[in-house]
């Protein structure tokens, strides 16, 4: 019977596994964008200590270049899993992932695969290995768009952790906050984030925001059931509260802080908050508490290579006891446990390899803020001698532009000299011709047309300068010209009598026949009786069309009846 249930679950098992070393990863598109690589990522998962089943799910993935590089990035990730600790495998995964990723010229995929390598020595407080690769991100990532980040909020968190533990909060406080506007608010990654925020205020001992941090962290991770979050937000309010000075409660939140944590199996949690109970109870001078809940966080400590600050961090507490209590048992060995840690750390997790680390940053930082001001400074250079250029350039421009112009006002004034030269000639041979024939009324009628011609080159040629920057003064020369062409009373009295003698009868009756007709009536008649138009009458005159119409109108109006009459023997060719 016990034979036939070891068979049974022998076959279970190989059931179980030939499942998982069938299964692969899902690839519904090979596009080329950050969705299709973020849907890849989403389906990431363990399979502990079996490499082979891991390599067959993610062979799918080697169908293509661009996927390829994830290949590479997620088995590194695997072996990492695997060895639970820095390793050659995971390195040499790691380092072509992001080898193929710059071939490919695509900066957010590089950005990803440094950023994933980045992760892996920060986990294993690699500190100094990882600083040059971290700067190479935070130099890139500044490049592109949130829209084109590959899991953009998942990488500003991971470089927002990274920041804390190097000491750069305000850097790792700005990180945290971009991570937030990418990530869903009912999810246990914005509780991580929000604890994150909170810590690095602690750090900066505003403790007032520190709290309430933690407060919105606690009440969240109880709304998405996230029990470690949970606990952690309460180990990190009990931080608060021993800065402030309340032990009691400060101990209280902690012990529910372990019991969560051990509850779910989080022995990393399980350690940090045992140390933070043991400071407190050091500090409450309860000795024994204290060394009891050390060891138990000891033995975590000691389990994990990349735990040994921890470890280091309670041998220094187990001495402050020892020293308080004035007792020596096991301080020497204490001791040199103590110089063999500060020796390993120096160049991972301990203080000198952070610092050296944010010191490299803060350099790297410094000299590209050196960068950018030599090259803001290089462009505004470069802006002040463009406009320097554009300045003298537009000077030139204006200087050349006015000496045309005066050229050309020159040239335009002597042609209008010109004009009003040949005009004034037309004009005086227009008198001398009449002065020379005999004056009778076709010889007014020819002379009348002649200046009707004149008048109206003299307007179109006002017309014509109204733009001209001379206008004033040729309007007024012109406009005297146009004045002496018009009908004075002199030659109104002369046009009159060779009219008479032409027309007797026609101007008797006018005398006679229509008293009402004033003398400035006379001159649109006898024009018309001429058969001048209305326009032409109009120049002569001096005067619109219009003003010419509107005279007919009253004249019209006054006479009633007779107007008809009068028009009549304007028209007849005998009178």
């Amino acid at each position: 019977m016990l034979l036939k249930k070891t068979y049974c679950i022998f076959l279970l098992f190989f059931v179980f596994q030939l499942k998982a070393q069938n299964a692969q990863i899902r690839v519904s598109s090979f596009e080329i964008n950050s969705k299709n690589f973020e849907a890849i990522l989403e389906q990431e998962k363990s399979f502990d200590t079996d490499t082979i089943a891991l390599k067959n799910y993610l062979q799918p993935l080697t169908k293509n270049k661009y996927y390829s590089v994830f290949y590479e990035a997620l088995l590194a990730n695997g072996y990492s899993d695997f060895y639970n600790s820095l390793n050659n495998k995971s390195d040499f995964y790691y380092l072509q992932s992001i080898k193929k990723a710059k071939l490919l010229n695509e900066l957010n995929i590089e950005i990803w695969t440094q950023l994933n390598y980045v992760s892996y020595l920060y986990h294993y407080r690699n500190y100094i290995q990882m600083t040059p690769v971290l700067l190479k991100v935070l130099d890139q990532i500044e490049k592109l768009t949130s829209e084109k980040i590959i899991q953009p909020g998942e990488s500003f968190k991971k470089i927002g952790w990274i920041m804390q533990t190097l000491g750069d909060y305000k850097e790792s406080t700005y990180y945290l906050n971009l991570a937030k506007k990418h990530t869903s608010r009912k999810t246990a990654e914005y509780a991580s984030i929000l604890d994150n925020i909170g810590i690095n205020y602690l750090n900066t001992l505003d403790l007032k925001n520190a709290e309430s941090y933690f407060l919105q962290t606690a009440t969240l991770a109880k709304q998405v059931q996230d029990e470690v979050r949970y606990a952690k937000a309460l180990g990190n309010l009990a931080v608060v509260k021993q800065k402030k000075g309340d032990f009691k409660t400060a101990i209280s939140l902690v012990k529910k802080d372990i019991s969560i944590s051990k509850s779910q199996k989080s022995d990393q949690n399980t350690m940090y908050a045992s140390i933070l109970l043991a400071e407190l109870y050091v500090a409450d001078k309860n000795f024994e508490e204290a060394i009891q809940v050390l060891n138990d966080a000891q033995d975590i400590a000691r389990s994990k290579q990349y735990f040994e600050k921890s470890e280091l961090q309670i041998i220094q507490i187990q001495l402050e006891i020892l020293q308080k209590q004035g007792k020596t048992d096991n301080e020497l060995m204490l001791r040199r446990r103590m110089l063999i840690l500060q020796d390993s750390l120096e160049t991972k997790d301990g203080d000198m390899a952070i610092n050296k680390s944010n010191w490299m940053i803060q350099k790297t930082k410094f000299q590209q803020n050196i960068n950018r001001t030599k090259a803001q400074y290089k462009h505004e250079t470069s802006v002040k001698n463009i406009y320097a250029i554009i300045t003298i350039l537009a000077f030139v421009l204006l200087i050349t532009l006015y000496f045309i112009f005066k050229k050309h006002l020159k040239k335009r004034q002597f042609e209008y000299k010109q004009n009003v030269t040949s005009l004034k000639t037309e004009k005086f041979k227009s008198e001398q011709k009449l002065s020379e024939v005999n004056e009778n009324l076709n010889s007014h009628v020819a002379y009348l047309k002649d200046k009707n011609n004149q008048i109206k080159r003299l307007k179109h040629e006002i017309e014509q300068i109204k733009q001209s920057p001379s206008h004033s003064l040729e309007k007024g020369n012109l406009s005297t010209l146009l004045e002496s062409h018009l009908m004075t009373d002199e030659n109104w009295n002369s046009f009159k009598r060779e009219f008479q003698k032409e027309y007797p009868e026609f101007y008797r009756l006018l005398e006679e026949d229509f008293p009402e007709i004033t003398d400035s009536n006379k001159r649109i008649l006898l024009l018309q009786k001429l058969q001048f138009n209305n326009t032409e009458i109009a120049e002569l005159l001096g005067i619109t069309t219009e003003a010419v119409k509107k005279s007919k109108q009253r004249l019209k109006k006054k006479l009633g009846d007779k107007f008809d009459l009068l028009f009549e023997h304007i028209s007849s060719k005998t009178l």
